[in-house]
């Protein structure tokens, strides 16, 4: 189950790595061929793309170390090497919650990054346009930490006769 989470890591890791890579190659494009674009602009979405490569670099180097949290080793028999559907749901459940947060932690950096510079906006006004980035980022450290929860919680709904 470990190896399973631990590639689930590593291909989201990878995803966010190309995910970052395609922002970032956009905004090299689209820098050289408008020389007269505010450098400003172009530096923030390039930091925006460098946290998505960061945190797939991360996710990467870290899945092993993820893995251990992602999975409990005490649910492990030795009579059966068989993938129980409950461990296998817990670790689906985290790794969305790993893409929510990967998701939003560039966004919000780079909402963050773009209340700096701005003087004539006020800080709440970004803060409140940010009020969805911040609320998938909540969620998704939710699903991540709560998954053992969510599993018992599709359990419960499934043996209550409400899916059919």
């Amino acid at each position: 189950m470990r190896k399973i989470a631990s590639l689930a890591c590593k291909i989201l890791g990878i995803f966010f790595i190309i995910q970052g890579t395609n922002v970032l190659s956009s905004i090299l494009i689209y820098s050289v061929s408008t020389p007269n674009a505010v450098v400003h602009e172009s530096l923030l979405n390039a930091i925006f793309s460098l946290v998505y490569i960061l945190f797939g670099f991360l996710l990467w180097i870290f899945s092993g170390k993820l893995s251990l949290i992602l999975t409990k080793e005490e649910h492990y028999s030795n009579e059966g090497s068989g993938l129980r559907s409950v461990d296998l749901q817990r670790v689906l459940f985290s790794v969305l919650g790993l893409y929510f947060i990967g998701h939003s932690v560039p966004r919000l950096v780079s909402a963050l990054m773009s209340m700096y510079p701005m003087n004539g906006i006020s800080t709440t006004r970004v803060l409140f346009s940010s009020i969805g980035i911040i609320t998938e980022l909540i969620i998704g450290l939710g699903i991540f930490f709560g998954s053992q929860g969510l599993v018992r919680l599709l359990d419960l709904i499934r043996t209550a006769g409400l899916k059919r």
